[in-house]
């Protein structure tokens, strides 16, 4: 008890920098709750992101063990600390301003540890450098891994079942074997097996290893090993149902094999690690380096803590002032010709495949003829930027995902041409009982041009932060295909090129009003 006295004492140079850092800590997230709401949000809806509760607790216990050490550390602070501070706002800003979370909650995780440096000093921070940084994997980030994830699961999954010898076909993640149809879906992608095996294993090479070739090696194992064992699981599940005549893992059931034999696997995998394990050794206090007998300048530690405040301060005021500068919207609809060159506008025909947007300020679908070629044209348009209504999001997908009718078999990639030049954009085969689309699709930004959604976001934040236009749109060209031949898409090409010019002159109109 006499120790720990010690470290709170008013003698410590602890007493003041402790209670300081709390107070910055809790201003950090004050200034950003709105970025920190986000992540306890997801953490709670969504059991990918779970162990996100429990990030900060491993940290404060990681901290709480190295107290005898810690308290024998000098408070010192570290201005030049102030530089990383601000590229982490700016980091903020960019992700606010392109409405993406996960960048807002890397950098609020980012200002936390910058912060500390600021305030703490060099020493106390490289001594603290791994709670701090495993503070990382509260950010619920991983998910633009899934359709990776997806078709490394189809691809491993029909491969061995082939080496089987099951006659088996496959059409995108959907396959078919004599027994009954399967599909990949999100929750067989692994990614949540993927994150908590390098959560987990991350913290066990830290406690387990001092080398860090050891450690750097174990973490890249457990990236590795659920990769291999999620694929294992996918055919396991599909060989159980297929020889139960489809009565044995076909429902819920199948998850909990799948969470059973994943921690089986993970058992393994740090059972083998464990015989490499290294013997740690506690580092010796020198005599007359105690913290009780060191000074501390608590001027300077109330300054930089006054430094941090207002150098986070900044990117919220900053992101306030933008969203609340006066905007001028068109009540103009959104309209097609009803004549692109030899194309002619017609009544759609029957109940067919339409794309979603969700959240756009204006939706149109036109239908075009040109004899029996036929080219369906549907545009979403955002005027501006509106919270939970993002032109590029997780939710803002070609079909929902509670989509039953129509489903994607195929993605690639195509080249067409936008006035002369080149523009790599995404095609979509979706397919339903109504027939089959070949789908082209890309985004204009302002008046910029991109199919990817990392660019996307990149546009909108430029547009945003150099007070730019604020629209945007997706453009989703929807061609009805009997049978998907080719890449060559030359008469859809004179078809855009009478259909571009006609698209910016309207959305230029309705951003210049």
């Amino acid at each position: 008890m006499g120790s720990q006295r010690e470290v709170y004492s008013e003698s410590s140079p602890w007493s003041v920098a402790l209670v300081l850092t709390i107070l910055l800590i809790a201003a950090i997230i004050g200034l950003f709750y709105e970025t920190a709401w986000s992540m306890v949000s997801i953490w709670y809806r969504s059991e990918t992101f779970a162990h996100g509760f429990i990030i900060a607790p491993i940290s404060l216990w990681l901290i709480w063990e190295k107290r005898s050490v810690l308290k024998s550390l000098v408070p010192h602070p570290e201005y030049r600390a102030l530089l990383l501070l601000a590229g982490g706002g700016f980091l903020w800003l960019i992700g606010y301003l392109a409405d993406a979370l996960v960048i807002q909650q890397l950098a609020l995780v980012s200002l936390i540890i910058f912060g500390i440096w600021t305030l703490l000093g060099n020493q106390v921070t490289w001594f603290l450098a791994f709670p701090l940084a495993f503070l990382f994997f509260a950010v619920p980030m991983g998910e633009d891994l899934v359709p990776g994830l997806m078709e490394i699961t189809a691809t491993a999954t029909v491969y061995l079942i082939k080496l089987s010898g099951i006659p088996v076909f496959r059409e995108g993640l959907f396959f078919s074997l004599p027994s009954g149809d399967w599909s990949v879906v999100e929750a067989c992608s692994g990614v949540r097996y993927l994150i908590a095996s390098i959560t987990l294993g991350t913290l066990y090479a830290y406690m387990s290893y001092t080398r860090l070739f050891k450690r750097a090696m174990f973490i890249l194992a457990c990236a590795i090993v659920p990769i291999i064992a999620n694929s294992l699981r996918a055919y396991i599940i599909v060989m159980l149902g297929h020889l139960s005549d489809m009565k044995i893992a076909t429902g819920v059931d199948h998850l909990i094999y799948g969470w059973l034999f994943f921690g089986l696997v993970m058992f393994i995998l740090f059972a083998i690690g464990a015989i490499w394990r290294d013997t740690f050794q506690v580092p010796k206090q020198k005599a007359g380096e105690t913290g009780s007998s060191a000074r501390v300048n608590k001027g300077r530690l109330i300054a930089s803590f006054s430094m941090v405040l207002l150098g986070a301060a900044i990117w919220p005021i900053l992101a306030f002032a933008m969203d609340n500068r006066q905007e001028i919207t068109s009540a103009d609809p959104l309209a097609l010709p009803a004549q692109l060159g030899v194309w002619k506008s017609v009544p759609a025909s029957g109940t067919t495949w339409l794309p979603q947007f969700n959240g756009a300020s204006q939706v149109v679908h036109s239908q075009y003829r040109n004899g029996q070629e036929r080219i369906r044209v549907s545009i979403g348009h955002y005027a501006q930027r509106k919270r939970d209504a993002e032109l590029i999001n997780s939710q803002n997908l070609l079909l929902g995902k509670d989509e039953k009718k129509w489903r994607i078999t195929d993605t690639n990639k195509l080249t067409i041409q936008i006035k002369g030049e080149p523009l790599q954009i995404d095609q979509y085969i979706v397919k339903g009982r109504e027939g089959t689309f070949q789908v082209l699709t890309w985004y204009r930004i302002g008046d910029s041009y991109t199919a990817s959604r990392y660019k996307g976001k990149l546009l909108e934040a430029f547009y945003r932060l150099t007070f730019g236009r604020q629209d945007s749109a997706r453009v989703v060209i929807s061609i009805p295909r009997e049978i998907i031949g080719s890449d060559n898409l030359s008469s859809e090409q004179q078809f855009l090129n009478q259909l571009i010019p006609a698209l910016e002159t309207t959305l230029d109109r309705l951003a210049s009003n």
